[in-house]
């Protein structure tokens, strides 16, 4: 702006509020200029002036200066400030307002008078001696400048303020996300623990319904047993009635007989006997033959005195004796008895053995007329007349009909009772062990089919006395048909005379009689040859053969063996892994139909491998057995691949249904065991690597069990326990995370 030369006359013509408005200038200007110097790196030194027009500074002035330090001071960015600063005159008024509040405006054509309207009015300023110097400006006092000095840090608190804010906003959507995943994690917990309640109490309730009918069962069995116990003790009590009724009579014949004889041997005298008196109703029958005959109407005593000729009633004459008849006694001779009464009398003389012997019961002869009267159908003749028809080609003339019938008189012969059945089996198996030595293959059926009926009558009694010799010769038959079948060549049309089916449910049956002596079924299995099991559980056979072979080996589940004996115990494990691996190939594929290039029923499989798993179940009583199921590299593998297969097959809903829900949950059940009991030693990976995709059909076969519902439809089938089975082989599979994850994905969670 242009200098101007002011007068004091000029000065005293200004108006109050113009000194006023300067010196509010003067202020806002020094504050600003603070301000500026605040943003300089460096201390600096300001001094109060001691003048508003002086424009040096001399050596008493800084007697009262005040040192600012602007490196300890809080900066402030007078640029933005400036930039965003409004103009000189609304600072002053706002300045002026925030320190002196507001006074009323003298001047109303003073631009500031609208907003001075209602400002105080300030007193007068002083008036100065000196008219050519304008009133001395006042100094700042030290705590203004101070003031000044700590201008611009509300707006860097308020910075450093939104920075803590921001951060701390931060870390609390940091700790929202951490709570939200561990909120979803402890959810999942919650789902599998209240999933896992929610099976325990199923179970629990399963087993109580299965106690419960148990009991029931249990209770009317008892109240069975009681009845017939009572109804047989009632019928033993009356043939014990009637059997002492008849040794009674039989006792009073044979005192009558000897009584008799001893009266022969004194030589009573002989009496003409007695005129019979005609009876009235002329029958033809005598009363005292009638007593004499029935003497069970009477007494012994009475029976007694009537056959020593007593009077039969009280007061009656007795009969006189012959020396006292007054008349000569007649001469009669007498003849000598024949021999034939003698003997006849000889033979109603009974010791007490014999009398002993009349109440027990013999059942030889029933046994030898139940043989006698087989037949292989009903529409076929007696097996013994069949017989007739055949004889060996050693011997022609000899019929298996006379063989027969001349051995059964002298079977059992000076022997215990029992064994005579023992007796006639081994016939059978002579004969038989005769037919295939000279291949003659004919009759053997009949031979077979008679021996069978034999072994089931007396099971126990017979089969462990004939196991050495009809275990081989069993198998040895069967060999002349299972062999070329096995490689896959002719049979020579002996199929129709030889049923091997029939010498394997022979070998069946003696292995169940076997069973009740421990001894007897180590015996029969150390006969049995492990090439014929191996051979048995091909698939090229039928599909009866093959299930009778599993019916055979259920017997051979040992503490510490299974199968067919071998002498040294690595051989044993060999071959118990190979008959492993034929037993669970069926799970895995689906075999050819014997003799056909097509492939088996797939219900018919369903049936054989059900009975498979049967058989591996009832193997895991045996610790042999299951850790060797354990340790095979396919079992287990084998295992869950059919779980998977039926499976799917499950949810196709075909028509066998049913049967795929019961080999799941029994399949189930068995893996479970396998795998919780040999966890520290199986590999499940390698396991699973035997088949193809084993580690993802294991997790999604056992997360499909695990998630299935029992209510709906397609998993009616499935046991309740399965689910529980199949959590807990999930949970020491997956990690903690994987598991999570594959709640969430079944779970729609």
């Amino acid at each position: 702006m242009p200098d101007h030369d002011f007068s004091d006359d000029e000065l005293d013509t200004l108006p109050v509020d113009a000194l006023v408005e300067l010196e509010t200038n003067a202020i806002q200007f020094t504050q600003a200029h603070t301000q500026a110097r605040y943003s300089k790196p460096a201390a600096a030194v300001t001094a109060a002036p001691s003048s508003d027009y002086g424009d040096e500074i001399g050596e008493e002035d800084l007697d009262d200066a005040v040192i600012i330090d602007e490196s300890r001071s809080t900066p402030a960015i007078i640029q933005g400030l400036q930039r965003n600063a409004p103009s000189q005159a609304v600072q002053r008024e706002q300045f002026r307002q925030q320190r002196y509040g507001t006074i009323a405006n003298p001047n109303p054509q003073h631009p500031l008078a609208d907003s001075q309207q209602n400002r105080p009015i300030p007193p007068p300023p002083p008036r100065f001696s000196q008219t050519n110097q304008l009133p001395q400006r006042a100094q700042i006092p030290q705590h203004d400048s101070m003031r000044a000095e700590q201008g611009s840090q509300p707006s860097v608190a308020r910075d450093n303020a939104a920075d803590e804010m921001r951060r701390q906003f931060q870390e609390l959507l940091k700790e929202r996300d951490a709570l939200k995943s561990e909120v979803n994690a402890k959810s999942g917990e919650i789902a599998i623990v209240r999933s896992k309640n929610d099976q325990v109490v199923k179970e629990a309730q399963r087993k109580e319904e299965a106690l419960n009918k148990l009991h029931a069962d249990k209770e009317a069995k008892w109240k069975r047993d009681i009845e017939s116990t009572r109804i047989a003790e009632k019928n033993a009590a009356t043939e014990r009635d009637f059997v002492k009724q008849d040794l009674a009579e039989e006792a009073e014949r044979v005192r009558r007989l000897r009584r008799a004889q001893e009266a022969e041997k004194k030589g009573a005298s002989v009496t003409t006997p007695k005129k019979k008196k005609p009876l009235p109703h002329r029958d033809g029958f005598d009363d005292d033959e009638v007593e004499i005959l029935s003497p069970s109407k009477v007494s012994p005593s009475r029976f007694q005195r009537r056959l020593a000729g007593s009077p039969s009633k009280p007061g009656a004459k007795r009969k006189r004796k012959t020396v006292e008849s007054p008349v000569g006694a007649l001469e009669v001779t007498t003849a000598e008895e024949p021999v034939v009464e003698k003997s006849l009398h000889q033979d109603f003389i009974l010791d007490d053995s014999i009398i002993e012997s009349l109440g027990k019961q013999d059942d030889r002869f029933d046994f030898i007329g139940t043989m006698l009267d087989h037949r292989v159908s009903l529409d076929h003749a007696r097996t013994i007349q069949e017989l007739e028809k055949y004889a060996l080609p050693s011997s022609p003339n000899e019929s298996f009909q006379s063989i027969l019938l001349g051995k059964i008189p002298t079977l059992g012969f000076k022997k215990p009772q029992k064994d005579l059945p023992i007796d006639f089996c081994e016939l059978l198996i002579s004969m038989w062990s005769n037919c295939i030595g000279e291949k003659y293959y004919t009759p053997i059926y009949l031979l077979i089919d008679m021996l069978t009926l034999a072994l089931e009558l007396k099971t126990t009694a017979v089969g462990p006395h004939i196991t050495d010799t009809i275990v081989p010769l069993a198998q040895l038959t069967a060999d002349i048909i299972i062999i070329p079948r096995f490689q896959t060549k002719p049979t020579n049309g002996h199929e129709k005379d030889i049923n091997v089916s029939a010498c394997l449910a022979i070998l069946h049956i003696v292995a169940l009689g076997c069973m009740s002596e421990h001894q007897h079924i180590i015996r029969f299995w150390k006969l049995m040859r492990f090439d014929f099991v191996l051979v048995m559980l091909s698939t090229n056979h039928p599909i009866p053969e093959f299930e009778m072979m599993l019916r055979i080996l259920s017997t051979s589940v040992f503490r510490d063996s299974f199968g067919a004996f071998m002498g040294d115990s690595v051989q044993s494990t060999q071959v118990v892994n190979n008959i492993l691996e034929r037993l669970t190939y069926p799970m895995s594929e689906v075999p050819l139909l014997p003799g056909s290039s097509e492939k088996m029923d797939l219900s018919v499989l369903a049936k054989l491998r059900f009975k498979v798993i049967q058989l591996m179940t009832s193997m895991t009583r045996s610790p042999f057995a299951s850790k060797a199921m354990a340790m095979h590299p396919l079992v287990i593998g084998r295992l869950v691949g059919l779980i998977s297969d039926e499976i799917d097959e499950l949810y196709d809903y075909k028509a066998r249904h049913e049967e795929s829900a019961r080999i799941i949950s029994l399949t189930t059940r068995l893996l479970y065991y396998i795998v919780t009991k040999f966890d520290d030693d199986i590999d499940m990976q390698k396991k699973l690597a035997a088949i193809r995709g084993g580690s993802q059909k294991y997790l999604l076969c056992l997360s499909r069990l695990n998630f299935s519902e029992d209510d709906l439809v397609l998993e009616s089938g499935i046991e309740p326990d399965v689910a529980g089975c199949a959590l807990e082989m999930l949970e020491l599979f997956v990690t903690p995370e994987e598991g999570d994850a594959i709640h969430s994905a079944f779970s729609g969670s």
